[in-house]
């Protein structure tokens, strides 16, 4: 089953933001993240203007389980039967294929979570499921028990959330450079730069397949 693990965090305190810094990072490393947001402010949310009184409403207030409409700005899927459900069953049924599923919000869902705390701001510690840490703009050490994380560095939530939510397809090992036969250190941002370039590469070359490790040598 593909692991959940929730972003929540009071309105406002900036956990969007964070994930547009965290999705790249976890997308550098060959991960295919999906993401469940929770709209908990009562009313539905409108439908793209594409979708009103077409073919795929029809086929969703007739009786459709699940329809997708494809535009120019992607996919629109409907989906009945889910009203209510928690972020365990959405990614179930949503988001098959992905290797770890990120929900926003779901505060008292029963799955692990890192609380986002504004600047300021004490943490709303929600209940359900356990809390792993907060993150805060520039945080660092313990906060209420909970390591902190520094939510402008994606590179270092990327690496607690991986290593606190194992993911279905775990990353690659960092890349390693060699010069006659000594170790070249490399820092993290450099190794998943050439890491992520080399695999590129190889799996554009034909009998590639699915490699797991890539050696290459100039002498």
């Amino acid at each position: 089953m593909v692991p959940v693990v929730g972003i929540c965090g009071a309105s406002g305190s900036g956990k969007t933001t964070l994930l547009e810094k965290l999705l790249p990072e976890l997308k550098k490393r060959g991960l295919k993240i999906g993401v469940l947001k929770h709209h908990g402010h009562g009313a539905a949310v409108e439908t793209p203007v594409e979708w009103q009184g077409k073919d795929s409403a029809r086929l969703v207030e007739a009786g459709s389980t699940r329809v997708g409409l494809s535009h120019a700005g992607g996919v629109w899927l409907q989906a009945t039967g889910l009203a209510g459900a928690g972020p365990r069953a959405l990614a179930a049924r949503l988001m098959a294929g992905m290797d770890m599923v990120i929900a926003e919000g779901f505060k008292t869902a029963a799955i692990p979570k890192i609380e986002v705390a504004a600047p300021g701001e004490p943490p709303v510690l929600p209940s359900g499921g356990k809390l792993l840490a907060l993150a805060r703009r520039g945080g660092e050490g313990t906060e209420a028990g909970l390591p902190v994380i520094d939510a402008d560095d994606p590179v270092a939530l990327a690496d607690f959330l991986l290593e606190a939510v194992k993911p279905v397809t775990p990353p690659p090992e960092p890349a390693k450079l060699y010069l006659d036969g000594q170790e070249l250190p490399l820092n993290a941002f450099v190794s998943t730069i050439l890491s992520g370039m080399l695999r590129g590469f190889v799996s554009s070359l034909k009998g590639s397949g699915d490699a797991k490790k890539i050696e290459v040598r100039l002498g």
